[in-house]
């Protein structure tokens, strides 16, 4: 017979009297026997499952300015010439000055797996400290969450303590990191949300910026605040100058290809970079700062190879967004008043055909005139008619000044051609786009109308 101890375990109890039968029964009580204890021990099994082994962690805490090591692939880092301000030569950093940071340099910017086990918590700011300084559009429907992708948006603080994390959800958007003086870029992982900054920043308050060099085809990117190291506080925020200049436009104001080393080169995040354009460079000049509201491909009234003459998502219906993908919601310009607002638009209305009739075009760009007359109602506006835009759409543009300066009697909406001096292919980039030299040629063509309209 068998039996069943409490554990469930089964026990063979059988007697027999030696015959021919007796044989037979007990093979029979054998197999039975080897199949109960067979689908017992799976069950055993089933229902204590092994220890997984992502849920183990090390006993000994890692020292904290060590960047914990992962099996990702580590991001480009490259160290800039040419930083957003451009004050001094950067310092050049070894492989080995990677790995192991000394207290006397920043790190390199290199993205955090795990936290690390410290005997004090660090200082967690949330995205809704209000001396976080935000630069630029954001949606902030959950404060503790701002979501943003258009190029040049930024975000500075100033703080103490060693080091200073970021928790950022993006999706390979490059950043320019600049603390105390010194930028480095910051380019942004897939599914990683935490990024080492900076550590061995010794005593004292510091100053950071994260700023977005790429635009909103890159992606949308979500901060969720900062950490700093045990004891870290955040300051007040640094000052912010208080001109103020938007610009409205595409590509070439995005800073595509600006970083290019031919014109044939195909459009990568590696060479965007809107710290490199006209636009920062003017504001740069006169000491400003800067939105852009500027998306590659976009046009006035029509985008670049749409099928029809009107098109479906222009500047015209993007203009008053928060997100430059998203139609909701609505930017509060009370945010943000600018002092100026530069427009430089047209070219990809005429890139391709069908391209609008003057009559189109020139509504199109007298409504954006309005719209943006209608948030900022004193300041004055420049309409652009940059060096890649034909000569008679470039008339067009004027054509729309004029008309409101003589039928609004707006005097504050001031026309500007630039001329096309660029060189071919010495001043230009990605897909024929103006590299480093035709954007300072741009910028010093705009920035006497700058001085004139407002005497910076």
């Amino acid at each position: 017979m068998i039996r069943f101890a409490k554990n469930r375990a089964p026990i063979l109890v059988f007697f027999f009297d030696g015959n021919k039968n007796g044989r037979r029964q007990f093979g029979r009580f054998l197999l039975i026997f080897a199949v109960i204890t067979a689908v017992t021990l799976l069950t055993a099994c089933a229902v204590t499952p092994l220890p997984s082994p992502t849920t183990m962690h090390s006993s000994t805490p890692s020292p904290v300015h060590l960047i914990t090591p992962t099996a990702l692939p580590q991001p480009a880092i490259t160290v800039l010439d040419t930083a957003v301000p451009p004050t001094n030569a950067l310092p050049t950093f070894t492989p080995e000055q990677f790995s192991t940071p000394t207290p006397e340099h920043l790190n390199t910017v290199t993205p955090e797996h795990t936290n690390t086990i410290t005997p004090n918590h660090p200082t967690t700011i949330p995205a809704d400290d209000p001396r976080l300084s935000y630069i630029g559009r954001f949606n902030f429907t959950n404060p503790a969450a701002p979501t943003f992708d258009w190029p040049g948006t930024a975000v500075a603080l100033s703080f103490t303590g060693d080091s200073l994390t970021v928790l950022l959800a993006d999706s390979g958007n490059w950043y320019d990191v600049t603390i105390n003086g010194e930028t480095f870029v910051l380019q942004t992982l897939r599914n990683q949300e935490r990024y080492v900054l900076a550590t061995g920043l010794g005593e004292g308050v510091h100053t950071a910026r994260l700023f977005k060099r790429t635009e909103s085809i890159v992606g949308q990117s979500t901060l969720h605040g900062f950490v700093l190291a045990p004891g870290g506080t955040i300051e007040n925020p640094p000052p912010r100058p208080e001109r103020r200049i938007e610009f409205v436009g595409d590509s070439i104001t995005a800073g595509y290809g600006v970083e290019g080393d031919s014109p044939t080169c195909p459009f990568s995040v590696a060479t965007e970079n809107v710290a490199r354009t006209y636009a920062a460079l003017a504001t740069e000049a006169v000491g400003a700062e800067m939105m852009i509201t500027a998306v590659s491909g976009l046009g006035v009234i029509r985008n670049y190879n749409d099928p029809e003459m009107i098109g479906t998502d222009p500047m015209t219906v993007r203009y008053g967004r928060a997100l430059a993908n998203e139609p909701h919601p609505q930017w509060d310009f009370q945010r943000w008043r600018a002092n100026l607002v530069v427009i430089n638009l047209g070219a990809n209305d005429f890139s391709t055909n069908p391209q609008p009739t003057q009559a189109v075009f020139v509504q199109a760009y007298i409504d954006l005139l309005n719209d943006i007359r209608r948030r900022y109602p004193f300041a004055p506006i420049i309409a652009m008619a940059g060096p890649i835009l034909p000569d008679y759409a470039a008339g067009y543009v004027e054509t729309a000044v004029t008309h409101l300066n003589t039928a609004q009697q707006d005097h504050r909406i001031h026309y500007l051609r630039v001329p096309n001096n660029l060189v071919m292919p010495d001043d230009y980039g990605c897909d024929y786009h103006p590299n480093v030299t035709g954007q300072q040629k741009m910028a010093a063509a705009l920035l006497p109308k700058i001085r004139e309209v407002l005497g910076w």
